[in-house]
């Protein structure tokens, strides 16, 4: 009888044994992190003229220079925050 009890011990202690040492060789992807410019940054808006040449006394159209950098900003946020 005892030797019943002892082989049943052993077969729990090595199932038991299985199921752990399976659960290490899994690997578990990281966290991913989100940096402070993706939460602090945005896209920036733009507003440009309609064709060239147009007169804007109320200044509601951006500037060439300005549509560029809004534009090298953007890009760099895209590539920096796919998701936002």
């Amino acid at each position: 009888m005892v030797s019943g009890k002892m082989s049943s011990v052993k077969l729990s202690a090595a199932v038991a044994v299985l199921f752990t040492s399976s659960a290490c060789c899994q690997t578990v992807e990281p966290p991913r992190s989100v940096s402070d410019f993706c939460l602090n940054d945005r896209q920036l808006s733009s507003n440009a003229a309609p064709a060239a040449g147009i007169d804007d006394p109320g200044n509601q159209y951006d500037s060439d220079e300005t549509l560029l950098s809004i534009y090298a900003h953007n890009a760099v946020h895209q590539s920096l925050c796919p998701s936002s």
